[in-house]
């Protein structure tokens, strides 16, 4: 059987310079997977139903996207990459971003406070044919078009905060925030969330109060 380099008309060193002309994303299982136990959506998915999450655990998720993060900071460097606002080597939005979970893992919130996988799975999503070739995700440098199927959103808070799903999905799912503006998505979902609830507890009282009422003159 033919190898897949014959096959395909592939070299090895072909191989090589695609894989180093875009730079690798970090695995990142280990850290959704301490997500979902800490915050779970729906509750069914939480592997310790009852439990209640407590500050380590939360700094976990935290220390695992900022180590996450530092490998594709890493790449950037042997690439020499720049970050799209510019900031020098490395990418200047990126360390920030590092620098922003390392401070919440010290100090870590009793729950997680970003945004549902609903939220992520309804952002816009960009179409190929919209993007320039110039357009670079904000996170990871790379160009959106260097990828044959982009999957590049935007975030609501402004029509040119883009970004590649895969960048900047645990970063929203953690933190809420836009990495550019600090839009508080989780704040506004929480925010609705909370007033669903109260609709539902109003709801739930009129239902009582009517059969109340019905049973004095039953």
């Amino acid at each position: 059987m033919a190898s897949y380099e014959i096959e395909h008309n592939t070299t090895s060193e072909q191989q090589q310079n695609t894989t180093t002309t875009r730079p690798r994303r970090p695995d990142l299982s280990t850290f959704f997977a301490t997500l979902s136990e800490i915050s779970p959506r729906p509750a069914e998915s939480r592997t310790r139903i009852h439990a209640v999450p407590v500050p380590a655990d939360v700094s976990a998720a935290f220390r695992s996207l900022a180590e996450a993060f530092d490998v594709m900071r890493r790449n950037l460097e042997v690439g020499g990459g720049q970050n799209g606002d510019g900031q020098g080597e490395g990418g200047g939005l990126l360390s920030e971003m590092i620098t922003a979970l390392l401070r919440e893992a010290e100090t870590p919130p009793r729950e997680v406070e970003g945004v549902s996988e609903e939220f992520c799975d309804g952002l816009d999503r960009i179409p190929r044919t919209s993007l320039k070739p110039s357009q670079t995700c904000p996170i990871c440098n790379t160009p959106f078009l260097e990828d044959p199927y982009p999957l590049v959103v935007r975030l609501p808070c402004h029509p040119t905060h883009l970004f590649d799903l895969e960048c900047v999905r645990p970063w929203l799912r953690l933190r809420g925030t836009c990495p550019l503006d600090r839009a508080d998505f989780g704040k506004k979902e929480r925010e609705k969330e909370a007033e669903r609830r109260r609709a539902m507890e109003r709801r739930f009282a009129d239902e009582e109060d009517e059969d109340d009422y019905d049973g004095m003159y039953a």
